[in-house]
């Protein structure tokens, strides 16, 4: 059925109806059906909130420490977690039906914030304005200094944001 095109090939082994079309956040929903422990993060989490302009080219999933990381039949990138900030701050959306894992906003600007060498120091400090802008207040993102080990780099930001 994959090759007279009625199926679209997520991974080895997991697939999609092809007629169904490209819904948006459609591959949110494959990621989290093709990675069941995986949680989207990081850019595509920013994108889904609101939070910045860039448009992700790939989908960003954050895999426990101890996982392997899938093969994907479409453009995906993985960051590796310790077990606590793997496991906090996950809610639960449902996008065309299905269920998926995401990261809350407040939590997602702190692992931007942290994980800036990758996704851009622009794209972490865009994020953490617009989140401001939107009415999130900064003691939401100091929950989760100590667990995405970003205390000083948020407080510093925080500092001259608020000034």
């Amino acid at each position: 059925m994959a090759q007279d095109g009625r199926l679209q090939k997520l991974r080895p082994g997991v697939y999609r109806s092809a007629a169904k079309g490209h819904w948006l956040h459609q591959d949110l929903a494959d990621a989290c059906l093709a990675v069941p422990d995986g949680v989207i993060c990081l850019l595509s989490a920013l994108s889904y909130y609101g939070l910045t302009t860039t448009i992700p080219s790939e989908t960003w999933v954050a895999i426990p420490n101890t996982s392997w990381v899938p093969r994907m039949a479409f453009p995906a990138r993985f960051i590796r977690l310790g077990e606590a900030a793997h496991a906090a701050g996950i809610e639960t959306v449902k996008i065309n039906g299905t269920r998926v894992r995401i990261y809350s906003k407040a939590k997602t600007v702190c692992d931007a914030l942290r994980f800036r060498d990758k996704v851009g120091v622009e794209v972490a400090f865009e994020a953490l304005k617009t989140f401001l802008r939107q009415g999130g207040l900064p003691d939401d993102l100091i929950q989760w200094e100590k667990v995405c080990r970003v205390r000083t780099t948020l407080r510093g930001y925080l500092s001259v944001i608020l000034a």
